[in-house]
Order: structure tokens, then sequence, then C-alpha cells
């Protein structure tokens, strides 16, 4: 049997262990993931975009736009006039493929195709087809970090990919305030970030790609033009360090920048409601029976040590 005081010690220790756990379990939480910092799109221009085409891929080579269409029958590979929006020449795909995300490697253009499982690399000049490559799944998005090509599928898994053999080297889950993040679309490189459009949303991310972890949750409604689809296309001219993002259909194309939403001020302090104050004081009333007992106990193994420890009396009495 435990003696009184062996059970207050132990007593002391349990609630010491479940007041110590909850409170580094609270702090894991809380550190266990980035919350991605929202921000909403500026619109510092915008250009005329042919409302004729089902924009899969938009990329700038030496501050001149391409485009990939998609759509059986429709898709194509074509350079634009940015001021205009005209076609300036094109390549048409087969009947039978739909054309998807587009970017350059050095002076050569890949381009996906959505359920085919072909990507073709062309000349930027001639725009003839220099290789083409299989691989499996669906093609959505293309980008090229300087290093490795990546490439979306609709999932929330990006690939990296050989830029000679297109082989898949390494995959990296997206993941959005701690939770997956699927339907990633077109891709480009800006800021040293991975920009996607989530499908069928007006949602732009910046990903992360050393963890993949969204750090930019970009809010771009309200630019979508009459007759348009969704937002699809976003496109990084180094030559003048701007950013463009286009839809299916659209009839424009915006420059665009980011800045943060604007906050609703923060209301005047009232004061705090009866069962929040009761909250608080049990709170506070806990801790200090807990450091109670925990002084106590301390007391108690003092004195133990100080007697020696404790012993029964002899059988017969004291001596």
């Amino acid at each position: 049997m435990l003696r009184g005081r062996h059970l207050l010690a132990v007593i002391c220790c349990a609630l010491f262990l479940v007041n110590f756990s909850s409170v580094i379990g609270a702090q894991g939480d809380e550190s266990a993931f980035v919350r991605a910092e929202s921000l909403v799109v500026v619109v510092n221009e915008n250009v005329s975009h042919d409302s004729q085409a089902y924009t899969q891929g938009l990329e700038f080579y030496e501050g001149r736009l391409f485009e990939s269409t998609g759509v059986y029958g429709e898709s194509s590979l074509r350079e634009v006039n940015l001021s205009t929006g005209e076609v300036i020449r094109s390549v048409n795909l087969s009947e039978d493929e739909f054309g998807e995300g587009i970017t350059f490697v050095d002076d050569q253009i890949f381009q996906l195709t959505w359920k085919q499982g072909i990507a073709y690399r062309y000349d930027v000049e001639t725009f003839e087809v220099v290789q083409t490559y299989n691989y499996e799944g669906q093609g959505w998005g293309l980008a090229y970090d300087g290093n490795q090509l990546i490439m979306s599928d609709g999932s929330d898994v990006l690939q990296f990919r050989n830029a000679t053999t297109f082989e898949v080297e390494s995959t990296l889950d997206v993941t959005l305030n701690n939770e997956s993040l699927g339907q990633l679309n077109e891709l480009e490189m800006y800021d040293g970030l991975l920009l996607a459009n989530v499908y069928q949303t007006e949602q732009i991310v910046g990903i992360d790609l050393s963890s993949g972890v969204v750090v930019w949750n970009i809010n771009a409604s309200g630019l979508k033009t009459e007759g348009g689809e969704v937002l699809n296309g976003i496109a990084h001219d180094p030559s003048t360090n701007s950013l463009w993002i286009t839809g299916k259909y659209w009839s424009k194309m915006y420059n665009i920048s980011f800045d943060e939403p604007e906050r609703i001020p923060e209301p005047e302090l009232v004061e705090q409601p009866e069962e929040a104050m009761v909250t608080e004081i049990d709170s506070v009333f806990s801790n200090v029976i807990l450091a109670s007992m925990m002084f106590l106990l301390i007391a108690l193994w003092a004195m133990k040590l100080k007697d020696g420890g404790v012993h029964p009396p002899p059988e017969g009495g004291l001596p």
C-alpha cells in the first residue's frame, strides 16, 4: 500500500506531466506548418488577347510572347504580338492531341499534351519538332527552374524531370496551410517561387520548392472577361521583370503585381466577457495549485532525506 506522502507525490508528478505535455503539444501544433501569406492581384495595365484562344500555357522568351492552346482539333503553339494580341505564327497539333503547358529551356520550347502522354521540343525560330518524349499520366503545367523541368498533372504532386531525357528525377507534395493542394495547373517561376494557378478557381499560389509549402495565397478574382472561362496562363517577362496572366477565351491579358489585401480595422478593446474572465481565473488557479503541490512534493522529499528515510518501528514498540 502507498503511504499518504507517497500517494501525494505520485499525484503531483501525474498532474505535472499532464500539464507539461499539454503545453508542449500546443506549441508543437502551432509550429507544425507555415501559414500562407494572403495577397491580392493588382492590375498595372491590360492588353488585347485572342478571345478564341483556349489558353493552356503562356511564356516569354527574349521579350517575345508564346502561347499554347488546347481543345481537340484546335490545339496549337503560337507566337503572339503582346501589344495587339494578334498571332504572328503558329503550328497546329494533330486532331487527336490536346495542347497543354509550355516552357523554355535555352532556345527550345517544351510543350505537353493532356492525355496523349507526349511532350514536344521545338526550335523557337522554326517551330520544327526537335524531339518527342513519352510519359505516364496526364500533362497539365510546365516550368523550368534553370536545372530541371517541373511538371504538374492535376494532382497535389509536382514532378521534377530531366531537361534532356524528360525522365522523372524526383517529386514534391504541395500543401497549403498543412493540407494537400491539388488541381495545380499552369506553372511559372517568379521571384524564387513556383507560381501555379489552381484549376477551376481564381487562385494563384506561390510554392517554396524546397518544401512544397505554399507561402503565397493570391486572390486573382474579378479579372475574367465576358465570355471567358477559367484563369489559366501565367508568364514572367525577365526582360522587363513584368508578370502577365490571362485565361481561357479571355479577351484581355493583364500585367499584374501583388499586394496585401485591405485590412479590416481591429475593433477597440472592450471589457472581457464574464465567461472569458472565469476561464482565465480558472487557468491561473490551476497553475497555483500545481505549483503548490510541486513545492509540497519537494519539501516531503527533503524531509525524507533528512530523516534518513522513513521505516516502520520494530515489533514491541519503540526502543
